[in-house]
């Protein structure tokens, strides 16, 4: 597999709008204009490509993680997933499809990954739009005008030529996706240093992009780092030169948690100074104890770090959330970048919270 190049653009909606109705108007148009088109989709239901009593699914049964059906029209692959009853991340899905063979990949569903997508609304559903609140969403696919200014284009439902018309356009100006996580990877890495999270040059930050992860260079300054800064590595094998010194722990921790996308490490000033304890942190906040039961402390001395952390954090990690190094600050992945960076200041929020209530106690 290979990070996706080939343009992404997501139709999102609540039930019973009509996408796929929409989608198969669509893709004739576009074939037509000569994309080559693939198709991706979300489902919320068990499915199964298989039938019970053929070779192939009795096979699946008898412990095969995957199976590949072949014959002179078509393949099929059916992979188990690690986690079972865990919805899978776009970006491992896009990572499974022949860019090379692919212009334009359209996508039903994954709502709330970061991506390129057109919201489709019909006011008879009576369901609040979508674009308010998602900054991805590029288009609006609706029956009725929108208020003021603020918003996205607005696309007739019944025209699958004009929507067309707006994919060449958009495809003509976007990255591709690859670029897209870049680019969202050095804004949370400087929001971190924006709100004290880190200073000019500590830490560093990583995002999952098919079978590999861009990671930040080595000291790298959060105030200038541009997307073409980040270095790529394989999950395998040796990465660039230049690279974090923390790659190799970015990369056991993918491996130990298959649902992370994103890694981020900080040096929040208040977590630090809790580290020192040398014991587990307990949230004393509400909202501390609602997301974090016990969050793990671990003790690796300044000597042992590089040849002890990667280990010792990936396996913190593959069981929590967050993590944190006595003396070196917060190590936390998500699902998203957003998720990563929600858990890292609310860490450092409790962590202030408990510091400056310890110290209100002893007036």
């Amino acid at each position: 597999m290979r990070p996706s190049q080939s343009l992404v653009i997501g139709f999102v909606a609540a039930s019973g709008t009509g996408k796929t109705t929409l989608l198969k108007k669509l893709l004739p148009v576009l074939h037509g204009r000569g994309l080559r088109v693939a198709y991706l989709k979300h489902s919320h239901h068990s499915f199964d490509l298989d039938q019970p009593g053929k070779d192939s699914y009795e096979i699946r049964e008898a412990g095969a993680v995957q199976t590949l059906l072949a014959s002179s029209e078509r393949w099929a692959l059916q992979s188990a997933q690690r986690v079972r009853g865990q919805d899978p991340s776009l970006e491992e899905m896009l990572a499974h499809f022949d860019h090379d063979r692919v212009d334009l990949i359209l996508v039903e569903g994954f709502k709330f990954a970061a991506y390129p997508k057109i919201e489709m609304h019909r006011t008879t559903l009576d369901r609040p739009l979508l674009y308010p609140d998602d900054p991805d969403i590029v288009a609006v696919i609706s029956d009725h005008s929108l208020t003021g200014d603020d918003h996205p284009p607005v696309l007739p439902p019944e025209d699958p030529e004009a929507i067309a018309d707006f994919i060449l356009k958009y495809m003509a100006s976007a990255p591709p996706l690859g670029s897209r996580l870049r680019e969202e990877l050095v804004h949370y890495y400087r929001l971190l240093r924006v709100y004290g999270c880190n200073d000019s040059h500590s830490g560093n930050a990583s995002v999952r992009d098919g079978d590999g992860i861009w990671v930040t260079p080595s000291g790298a300054c959060a105030d200038i780092l541009a997307p073409q800064d980040l270095l790529r590595c394989s999950l395998e094998g040796d990465c660039p030169d230049g690279v974090s010194l923390d790659a190799k722990l970015h990369r056991l921790v993918y491996l130990h948690q298959p649902a992370a996308r994103a890694v981020l490490h900080s040096h929040g000033p208040y977590s630090v100074a809790m580290s020192f304890a040398g014991q587990d942190f307990h949230p004393a906040d509400f909202e501390g104890q609602y997301y974090f039961e016990r969050v793990p402390v671990l003790n690796v001395s300044y000597e042992d770090y590089v040849e002890q952390a990667p280990q010792a954090v990936a396996d913190a990690l593959a069981e929590h959330p967050i993590c944190m190094v006595r003396g070196h600050g917060i190590y936390a992945w998500g699902e998203t970048l957003n998720l990563a960076y929600k858990w890292t200041t609310s860490l450092e929020s409790s962590a202030k919270t408990f510091v400056i209530a310890k110290q209100a106690a002893s007036l």
